[in-house]
């Protein structure tokens, strides 16, 4: 019964290394999701991706030191594209307000009387 319940622990424990830290999997996969849909993220939900990322930040930080050197750097990696992807949908984004605020503007311009860019004087 004894030996029993020791090879159960060890294959239990060997699975558990055969599967390695989920942590950086988790960072893989919430830098691919910002990456693919991020330009495409309501104010909702980036503040849900954002809280999210900030709690696998404060894992990563408990247990930074418990890591291999190649799951650290594969989470840095991950990061780095978190924060690109972040600062490009936001780029976009702003790009995107900016195009509406000139359309705008031009409204409020030709409602003035005021030719603007591109129209043809009669």
């Amino acid at each position: 019964m004894l030996m029993k319940k020791f090879i159960f622990l060890a294959i239990s424990v060997l699975l558990m290394a055969a599967c390695g830290s989920p942590l950086p999997q988790q960072f893989n996969a919430i830098a691919d999701r910002v990456e693919k849909n991020g330009d495409k993220f309501t104010e909702e939900q980036w503040e849900k991706v954002n809280a999210e990322y900030d709690k696998l930040v404060e894992k990563y930080e408990a247990v930074s030191e418990k890591l291999s050197a190649d799951e650290r750097q594969e989470i840095s990696s991950a990061m780095g594209r978190y924060q690109g992807a972040v600062l490009k949908a936001g780029i976009k984004q702003v790009g995107s307000a900016l195009d509406e605020a000139l359309e705008g503007a031009k409204g409020f311009l030709e409602g003035l009387g005021i030719k603007t860019e591109g129209e043809k004087e009669e």
